[in-house]
């Protein structure tokens, strides 16, 4: 049981990690720059769209690989969550029984749980 338990966090964690590989930064590729001495007013508003339009394209790569991994990370919150929830209903059974259980032996004579100590304990020894 404990092993499964381990195999299973283990997954968990190698498929986080895959997810957080997937957000991966692009960098924007250099421009070559121009061979005239001095710029002109409209080479310096082309340079300026020029890079407008790379910070456009490079945000628009970036958006579409953190929609490609949307749904993996969607999936694994909601099976995070499963689990938590899972965790938490065993949770409110053991309490149950245990409450069940105490319920019972102090239902019990005083006389009667004595006698179970003192034999339990006789069986130990």
């Amino acid at each position: 049981m404990k092993n499964k338990l381990l195999q299973f966090l283990i997954l968990i964690a190698f498929a986080f990690v895959t997810f957080v590989r997937a957000q991966t930064e692009i960098l924007p590729s250099p421009t070559p720059m121009s061979s005239a001495a001095v710029p002109s007013a409209s080479n310096r508003q082309m340079a300026g769209m020029d890079s407008m339009n790379q910070m456009a394209e490079m945000c628009r790569e970036m958006m579409k690989s953190e929609k490609a991994a949307m749904p993996f990370i969607i999936s694994a919150s909601v099976l995070f969550g499963l689990l938590l929830l899972t965790a938490l209903i065993l949770l409110i059974v053991l309490e149950v029984l245990w409450i069940r259980y105490w319920v019972r032996i102090l239902k019990q004579p005083q006389s009667q749980r004595t006698d179970q100590i003192t034999t339990r304990s006789a069986r130990v020894e």
